[in-house]
């Protein structure tokens, strides 16, 4: 019996938990990490405080078809996010990042598109991508300090090609 209250108790905290490891690793990224840190960190953040703010001006869900819209609309916005970021960071982690976004927006995808569907398997789908964000989250910024301490400053954006430079020059590229 001990048992199972101490896993509901832990249960019943996870978001607190997971809310709390997002805030110092903002306060981490602030202080150690470069723009996309900062960035990423901060979407990561917003994204269970606006979650917070919705159902307390809500009161509660908007549910259509079995799907919570605020959740939809924080996951494709997050989504947009991660994805600007992960283009054009010169890292790898803000790839699964939004990788992970991109499991949790279709998993709305799937329930809103389905009349029947495994509660589990939506939750899964809904739930999971934030603890394999807030890993790698984790390892990205342990990784920047780490190669920034070896290398010193490296640039966070990845740099234009010739061809695409030449192009917004408005000359040719061959020269």
């Amino acid at each position: 019996m001990p048992e199972a209250f101490w896993s509901a108790f832990f249960w019943s905290w996870k978001g607190e938990a997971q809310f709390a490891a997002y805030a110092l690793l903002f306060c981490l990224c602030l202080a150690r990490g470069a723009a996309p840190e900062r960035i990423l960190s901060g979407v990561l953040l917003a994204m269970p405080a606006v979650d917070r703010l919705h159902h307390a001006v809500v009161g509660g869900s908007i549910v259509w078809r079995h799907a919570d819209l605020g959740h939809v609309a924080i996951d494709a916005v997050v989504m947009a996010c991660t994805f600007v970021v992960a283009l054009h960071a010169n890292r790898v982690y803000p790839l699964w990042i939004a990788g992970a976004q991109i499991i949790s927006v279709f998993g709305h995808a799937y329930r809103l598109g389905l009349e029947e569907i495994n509660r589990n398997a939506y939750d899964t789908m809904a739930v999971t991508p934030s603890y394999i964000q807030l890993v790698a989250m984790i390892a990205g910024i342990a990784f920047h300090m780490s190669r920034r301490r070896r290398l010193g400053s490296y640039p966070s954006w990845r740099r234009s090609s010739s061809l695409t430079q030449a192009h917004a020059a408005g000359t040719s590229p061959v020269g």
